[in-house]
């Protein structure tokens, strides 16, 4: 019994083994301590400064945050510990693994799992896991810190192996695989991953039952989905901390809310939807052509910006233009030049590139594959190419955005690949199965073999030996390259040389890549043929293949995530180091105030609030209201408006060092003030616009809604009219006012019902929203004091359900495992 236990077991610990060792030679310098340099923390950095400092000073969960967007939740940056057991998993499940080696080896071992539950063959399943970890989006993603992302991509097999266990009879491990995959996969949070993850699970429960109607089964089919449905709802319970509170700012958001406005900054009526708008809601909308970079990972040009060698023609036009060749070859060491040339207009860090291999076998799975699983998953895979191309297949995804059940609370759809990502390999895996199984007579092997070689092979030669005829090599970026080549070439004719040695460039990219494609097909194909032919045995087969696809893929992988990616932390920290104006604001003794930085994108950056509370920053969900507030105000420079959110400093460029310099604003109004008069709006788009000329110092706009709170209430505010701030913190904040009539207090603090209260003498008292974006309180005459307090009853709900439904699902998840083993022990005697 043993000895039958430990032959069962060691092929899966060697399988951990080579995973874990190649996960860690990738990212070597991991072992030492050393972190990926990602831009994207920089931002996570600046985002969570303030919270995170506030929960060390005082242990408190910090709930909102001024250090963005004029102040904003904390929901999406950072709250503190959670009460969500299920976060130990990620630690547990990777083995205690350093990033990112964790995330490729979550990625690795899930695949695993499903390929095991598919009872694929031993070095099909370990091919499959690298295939699907190594896939170029994932490492590109890594690079670049979406971090909840990668971890909710790796997680997915695992989700799909849970059900597949489930809908084959065995009920409590699949509902204990799934409920697990599923409460991870759910605490990473990354909605949109979510979501594509909901889809893949829709198509297979579809192709599940239609297989129980044709075999009859469906009792079992019932059954399975009941046992899911419990299953799904245990592993949502966990993340209540998260889920309920998050679908409370939600409708506050440009994610999930609507803007009360119907004019857009021109005047015109805009259609709205209760999520993004379709135009920002479709940046990065993958183009249909472009799709081929599954297969050639250079078609469209990799990345925005490359390096390029002094063999490349741009190199070559320079020096021919008169360039010494040391000040060309130092342009090619220091300068990335845009050789992305795809339908994103935005550009692109990286290729979404699945291997050459993998996609060959795609197209030979389609060839052998018999199973009922295969429609599914080419479901699936249609699905995803579709949501991919967004604006470019609008004739489809128009319709979806405005119709399909939360579809529209994401944007960036070329993330839909993560699904032809999964189902690509998946499909090949089979593909190889297929050829392995004995199912198949040689001849019928050897003819679809070479179908399979005929159609690759043969897009491949099209695309790359005659794709410089039918395809367009100009990108986006080429209008700003052809300005920087005229200042730097001596003037505009030589510019256009340049960017036709640009264009080249992309061509001779496309060509190379082609034949790199092609020469990893014949070698797969030639190994297959090998195995067919009894020339090679399978073993000796299946691992030619497994290493090819490997070299292929981190070959390609090496361009985005490699040794030069990672650095020391106290390095990447240093990033973070205080300007000259950073520090000369800091000298202020003031403890709340706001400094807006132009000198970056102030909007798209969050550097600046690891040092200050920012008009600024940078979040995934800003309020709709000051998004409304940076579109029809700020980004028209209202100075009236900057002044009411109490911008004490600006942060410009010095105009002959071109460094951050300090301005302060003399004329901020500070954290609160009375005014001496109403004017009513009868809507927010009045409201706007009354903005556009109102002295916000002296008067509030206030849409008429309210009007019943301040009933016939006229404010009066003397010239000795004060109010100040006693105290500063996260959750709450006290002031002190004094004046000899009741007046209206207009608040310098972003207004958000869900959660704030305001009382006077400890009393209740309304908080009705002022010039759009403020909080205004109606404050009777003399001293008073004011305490507003951040009590979000939602997220301490969520934080209760998280932490009792959390510890019972891993209990259950527990005696579920020990009952398999038993179960299979007593099978097996």
């Amino acid at each position: 019994m043993k000895q039958n236990w430990l032959k069962a077991i060691l092929p899966h610990l060697a399988a951990i083994g080579i995973f874990i060792l190649l996960a860690a030679v990738y990212c070597a310098p991991a072992l030492e301590g050393k972190i990926v340099n990602q831009s994207d923390m920089m931002n996570v950095e600046g985002m969570a400064k303030e919270a995170k400092d506030f929960y060390e000073k005082t242990g408190e969960h910090p709930l909102w945050t001024n250090s963005m967007f004029a102040g904003m939740p904390t929901y999406v940056v950072y709250t503190g510990p959670g009460a969500n057991k299920v976060a130990y998993m990620n630690r547990v499940a990777t083995l205690f693994l350093p990033a990112p080696i964790n995330m490729l080896f979550m990625a690795m071992i899930s695949m695993y799992l499903l390929l095991c539950i598919l009872d694929f063959k031993y070095w099909i399943r370990i091919m499959g896991a690298i295939a699907f970890a190594f896939c170029s989006y994932n490492v590109v993603l890594i690079n670049f810190g979406h971090v909840t992302k990668m971890w909710d991509i790796a997680l997915m097999p695992a989700v799909l192996a849970g059900i597949i266990l489930a809908f084959r009879g065995r009920y409590i491990i699949g509902a204990a695989v799934t409920a697990l995959a599923t409460a991870m996969l759910i605490y990473n949070n990354h909605l949109q991953m979510i979501y594509y993850t909901l889809i893949m699970v829709l198509c297979l429960a579809v192709g599940a039952f239609v297989h129980a109607l044709q075999t009859k089964t469906l009792p079992q089919f019932f059954k399975a989905s009941v046992v899911l449905v419990i299953a799904a709802v245990l592993a949502s319970l966990p993340s209540m901390e998260n889920l309920l509170i998050t679908r409370e700012y939600t409708d506050y958001t440009m994610r999930g809310g609507k803007s009360e406005l119907t004019l857009d900054d021109t005047g015109k009526v805009q259609k709205k939807s209760t999520g993004l708008d379709i135009d920002y809601a479709f940046d990065w909308s993958y183009g249909t052509l472009e799709s081929f970079t599954m297969l050639i990972p250079g078609f469209v040009g990799n990345s925005s910006g490359e390096k390029l060698n002094t063999g490349s023609h741009v190199y070559e036009q320079m020096v021919s233009l008169g360039a010494p060749p040391a000040q060309a070859e130092q342009m090619m060491e220091q300068m990335k030049f845009p050789m992305y040339y795809g339908a994103q207009a935005r550009g692109t860090s990286g290729t979404v590139y699945v291997g050459a291999i993998i996609c060959f076998l795609f197209v030979l799975s389609l060839l052998l594959v018999k199973s009922w699983h295969k429609w599914w998953l080419l479901v699936v895979t249609v699905i995803g190419f579709v949501l991919a191309w967004g604006k470019n297949f609008g004739i489809i995804n128009n319709f979806l955005f405005y119709h399909l059940p939360l579809y529209n609370k994401f944007r960036a759809p070329a993330q839909a690949l993560v699904l032809p990502s999964l189902t690509f390999v998946v499909l090949a895996a089979w593909a190889l199965q297929e050829v392995a199984s004995g199912k198949h007579t040689k001849q019928e092997l050897l003819l679809k073999l070479k179908n399979a070689v005929y159609i690759t092979g043969g897009l491949l030669l099209v695309v790359g030996v005659f794709g410089s005829m039918f395809l367009n090599f100009s990108g986006h970026s080429d209008a700003s390259m052809l300005q920087y080549f005229a200042q730097m070439m001596g003037g505009e004719e030589n510019a256009k040389l340049m960017i036709r040695a640009l264009e080249k460039d992309r061509s001779s990219l496309l060509l190379k890549d082609s034949i790199r494609s092609l020469v990893f097909v014949a070698i797969a194909a030639g190994t297959i043929w090998a195995f067919i032919t009894d020339k090679l045995k399978w073993q000796t087969a299946a691992i030619i293949i497994t290493v090819a696809v490997t070299i292929d893929l981190v070959q390609v992988d090496k361009n985005y995530l490699n040794n030069e990616s990672f650095v020391e932390e106290t390095t990447f920290m240093t990033q973070l180091a205080p300007s000259q104006a950073d520090l000369q604001i800091k000298q202020d003794p003031d403890p709340y105030y706001r400094v807006f930085n132009v000198t970056t994108s102030p909007f798209d950056d969050a550097t600046p609030s690891y040092f200050h509370k920012n008009i600024g920053g940078y979040s995934p969900a800003k309020l709709w209201i000051y998004q409304d507030l940076i579109t029809h105000q700020i980004a028209k420079n209202n100075m009236k408006v900057l002044n009411m959110l109490n911008t004490k400093y600006f942060i410009v460029p010095d105009q002959q060092s071109r460094q951050p310099v300090a301005q302060r604003n003399p004329d901020a109004y500070g954290n609160a003030w009375f005014v001496k008069g109403i004017q009513w709006a009868p809507d927010a788009n009045t409201e706007m616009k009354t903005l556009d000329y109102m002295n916000t110092r002296d008067s509030a706009v206030i849409d008429k809604r309210f009007q019943a709170q301040l009933s016939n209430f006229t404010p009066v505010a003397d010239s000795a009219a004060n109010i100040k701030l006693t105290q500063y913190s996260l959750n709450s904040l006290q002031y002190a006012s004094n004046n000899t009539h009741d007046g209206l207090g207009v608040f310098s603090e972003i207004y958000y019902p869900a959660g704030w209260s305001a009382y006077i003498d400890g009393k209740p008292a309304d908080i009705i929203r002022a010039d759009y974006a403020l909080r205004a309180i109606k404050i009777p005459a003399g001293q008073h004091k004011i305490d507003m307090k951040f009590e979000p009853k939602t997220f301490f709900l969520g934080m209760k359900i998280s932490g009792i439904s959390s510890t019972l699902l891993l209990i259950l998840v527990a005696v579920a495992l020990i009952w398999e083993i038993i179960a299979q022990r007593k099978k097996a005697a």
